[in-house]
């Protein structure tokens, strides 16, 4: 776990650009993910990603947010992450976003995403997505399981590149 990682993964969190971390971002990035599945908020698989992002939120609020005002700054963030990932506690808060996100991903229900699935939910700047598709495809069958995908999201968190 580097600060390169945790400052990265800080402004990928922050949708708005205003150097803190709220409430309004993790939903922000709901909305993006179900605009980018074509998932309805309404719909079961809709709302589970809404409360995956909220219930981050939650978390992230009270373990970061050290002077309580209600948004996490960079610094406040890069300072607590690395306590987040070896208490296990990012585990707890990233395991319902890669289920909701990968469910909303999975339209034919089948348990495993396509590569045009895949793309719809992963959004980093500057990823080739095909090579991330491959890296994630780890048994090479052409499609990504649940346990494939979970595996990249947490490598995509913590992973200094």
């Amino acid at each position: 776990m580097s600060p390169e990682s945790a400052e990265r993964n800080f402004h990928d969190l922050d949708t708005d650009g205003d150097g803190f971390l709220t409430r309004y971002d993790y939903m922000a990035l709901a909305q993006r993910r179900l605009t980018q599945t074509g998932v309805p908020a309404e719909t079961p698989e809709g709302e589970a990603v809404v409360d995956a992002y909220l219930n981050a939120w939650d978390v992230h609020a009270r373990a970061l947010d050290t002077d309580r005002d209600g948004r996490i700054s960079l610094s406040e963030y890069i300072g607590s992450f690395e306590t987040l990932v070896l208490t296990g506690t990012l585990d707890k808060v990233l395991e319902p976003i890669c289920r909701a996100t990968f469910d909303a991903a999975d339209r034919d229900g089948d348990g495993r995403i396509t590569a045009a699935e895949f793309r719809s939910v992963w959004s980093r700047a500057g990823t080739d997505l095909t090579a991330a598709f491959g890296r994630a495809d780890a048994d090479g069958d052409g499609l990504i399981s649940y346990e494939e995908y979970a595996r990249a999201r947490h490598g995509l968190l913590i992973d200094p590149c």
